[in-house]
């Protein structure tokens, strides 16, 4: 319980960090500053200041659903360990939010004073965090509990404790590999279009692979009569 509550800690404490950031962001901006980038990270839109206060604004409302989700994880039957794993899903996707926001804040800062901004540096940021979100909740799949909210659900996975257990196992193996593989590609790669197209795939790989094998984990294991 302890540990728990240090979590949530960490997960409301990274929640505050990107909009801290931005308060203090908006005393040196102009009124306004890029609101929007094409696919090639060029501005098309300008707006106020304030809307970088949208990201930090989603980023706690993200915080205080996962907290409300690992509550009511822990209350389910088979749900221990499964706050601890929503706990730190949260606070995972905080960091990414939090990147988000700085890199964000830095591009601003760029364009309003007359630098370039490096269109293919900014997408390798966001997937190579993005990868490794992707990998720590694959690493944390396997601690989950049978339950309605968290880890790899089908109709298959579902079946019983132990369909459940191998399918997390194999699902987080298989999101931890394609994880490390989108954050190191985006970070060799140097065209916008390739780092989108291949993770896309690697994307779809992780989902479309772990349902798969969900569905053959279940028929091998009523055949094997459970065993």
């Amino acid at each position: 319980m302890k540990k728990n509550m240090k979590l949530s800690g960490i997960l409301f404490a990274t929640a505050l960090i990107p909009i801290a950031a931005v308060l203090i962001a908006l005393q040196f901006l102009p009124a306004e500053i890029p609101a929007h980038y094409d696919i090639n990270m060029n501005i098309d839109r300008w707006g106020s200041k304030y809307e970088s206060l949208l990201m930090p604004a989603a980023t706690i409302l993200m915080s205080a659903f996962m907290y409300g989700m690992s509550r009511f994880a822990a209350k389910q039957e088979n749900g221990a360990g499964n706050e601890k794993v929503m706990m730190i899903c949260g606070i995972s996707f905080n960091l990414l939010f939090l990147a988000m926001t700085i890199w964000s804040l830095v591009l601003a800062f760029n364009a309003v004073s007359g630098r370039e901004i490096n269109g293919v540096l900014s997408v390798k940021i966001i997937f190579i965090f993005a990868g490794i979100v992707i990998a720590v909740v694959g690493n944390f799949m396997p601690k989950c509990r049978l339950n309605s909210l968290v880890g790899l659900r089908t109709r298959w996975s579902t079946a019983n404790e132990d369909v459940w257990f191998k399918c997390q196992r194999f699902g987080g193996v298989l999101f931890v590999i394609c994880g490390i593989m989108m954050s190191l590609f985006s970070a060799l790669a140097d065209s916008i279009m390739l780092i989108l197209t291949v993770n896309i795939i690697i994307t779809a790989t992780a989902v479309g692979g772990s349902v798969a094998v969900s569905k053959i984990i279940y028929d091998r294991h009523q055949v094997s009569g459970g065993k």
